[in-house]
Order: structure tokens, then sequence, then C-alpha cells
């Protein structure tokens, strides 16, 4: 069959099932029904959960570990203790002299936790603290030469656990993950630390609208 006439029809039958849907929407469908088609090793070593938006957690979560895992060898080779300072590094040099409470949450991190990580920093001497000048009960700290240089080589190492983990990736394809995702990340970079103190079905009807009794039915 003709591309031209091939994809006409799949956007006719589209258009029939999908009538409140754009042609973006279609594009999106019709990218994944073609990969689909595309034979392969078991997804998930064929362990796929029932709901999409599980498989996509699931799916989501193991390559965060093992992209970690690759992380953490490449950055056994330079002189930080353990991945999470290199995170930690990046954002005091990107907030410039942020409070210890801002660079604990900014990376979603539990308090204790966090304060442990910098003070590692600190004796390391990768970064500096100093009092806050308008809180008193605050520090901020700031990253010294010797942390500039050691985050320059985590940003190679990162750079290159990238590239590993995403060779077989095109830009595009790259592109299009990025834009589907955002939204998510910007939405709960705003909500999680205050969600963090309520009780679980309280943040999911706030945020879905749903009773967790009723969700659970279905």
């Amino acid at each position: 069959m003709n591309k031209t006439v091939e994809l006409v029809t799949e956007w006719a039958a589209f258009e029939e099932n999908h009538p409140d849907e754009g042609l973006d929407a279609f594009c999106r469908h019709y990218l994944v029904s073609q990969r689909e088609k595309q034979s392969g090793n078991k997804f998930l070593e064929g362990i796929v959960p029932p709901k999409k938006s599980s498989m996509l957690t699931k799916l989501l979560v193991k390559i965060v570990r093992m992209y970690n895992v690759y992380l953490d060898l490449a950055t056994k080779e330079i002189a930080i203790k353990q991945p999470e300072e290199f995170y930690f590094l990046s954002v005091i040099k990107n907030l410039k002299s942020p409070k210890k409470t801002e660079v604990v949450y900014h990376t979603v991190n539990e308090l204790s936790n966090g304060l442990n990580i910098l003070n590692s920093l600190i004796k390391q001497g990768y970064i500096t603290e100093e009092n806050d000048a308008d809180d008193k009960r605050s520090k901020r700290v700031s990253i010294t030469p010797k942390g500039e240089k050691i985050l320059l080589a985590c940003y190679e190492k990162v750079h290159m656990v990238s590239d590993l983990m995403f060779l077989e990736m095109s830009d595009d394809d790259i592109l299009l993950c990025i834009q589907l995702l955002k939204n998510i990340e910007l939405k709960f970079s705003g909500q999680w630390l205050q969600h963090k103190s309520k009780p679980f079905s309280e943040v999911y009807q706030s945020v879905t609208g749903k009773n967790v009794m009723a969700a659970k039915k279905k």
C-alpha cells in the first residue's frame, strides 16, 4: 500500500474512534502502534502490570535503578563518596549560596539524610557554610574551588552514563520523552513537600478528585 494512503487510512480510523482528539494525539498513537509491532525481548521480563500508569512507573523505576548502578560505577573513579553528592554540588552551584534546607528539599531528600550529605561535603572541603544574614536559625552553603573541580569531573561521568543508557534512542525520541514527562516533574516538584506530612488518602483525593475507596473498587 502507498505510504500516503496507509497514513490517511490510519488517520481516518483513529479519527472515527477518537473524534475529539487532534493531530498531535494521532501522531503519538501511530508512533506507539508501530513500535509495538517491532519484535524484541520480553518487556519488563514479562512481568507487566495491568494498568498502563503502573507499567510506566515500573519502567521508570527500573531504568533509574539501573542508571544508578552505572552512575555508582562511574563516580567511583572520582573523589566523591556517593553519587548523591554530585546532585547536591550541582544544586548548590546553580542556586548560588542556598540555605541548607533548600538544597535538601530541591534534591527530594529527607532532612536528616540531606544534612548528613551536606556535612560530608563540608568535611571534604567541597562546600563551605555560613550563617544566613537574614535568618539566624539558618545556614547557607557555597561551593569551593575544590568542589567546582569535582563537580566538573562529575558532569563528565554523568554525561558518559547518559550516553551509555540512551545510546539506542534518537534525539527526537529523547525530546519526546522529555516533553511528555516534564509537566509531571513540574507539578509534583511544587507539591511533594506539602504532601509529605499528610495521609496518602488525603493527598490522592486532593490531586485526583477521587475517593480512595471508590478507586479501589475499579
